[in-house]
């Protein structure tokens, strides 16, 4: 496996990672008997994603990498719609789609 290739890989864990995070952030302010547990794991979480990423440093030019952090967007709008069934609109899908268009361009030229 490529250096590109593994840093490309943790770019996208940290993605999904930080979707995590945000849907904990969000429980946060919707359960309040159980808020410090969610406050604390999404604390928790966007600490493994910020190692994930500066991991991913390692390998690629942090133009790539920040650019291809932008996944996170992809990974919050399917988690929210998935796990806190918020709706998600046409043009909110749409953006996702020219998003992960954006990062294959990316991807191609790393």
């Amino acid at each position: 496996m490529s250096p590109t290739l593994i840093g490309i890989l943790l770019v996208e864990l940290a993605a999904a990672i930080e979707g995590f995070g945000q849907i904990f952030l969000k429980k946060s302010t919707l359960e309040q008997v159980r808020r410090p547990v969610w406050l604390a794991s999404g604390m928790a979480v966007f600490a493994v994603q910020a190692v994930v990423y500066t991991g991913a440093l390692k390998f690629l030019d942090v133009s790539t990498a920040f650019a291809l952090g932008t996944l996170s967007f992809v990974s919050v709008a399917l988690l929210s719609k998935w796990l806190l069934r918020e709706p998600v609109t046409i043009s909110r899908w749409v953006g996702v789609g020219l998003i992960m268009a954006g990062a294959s361009l990316i991807v191609v030229s790393a």
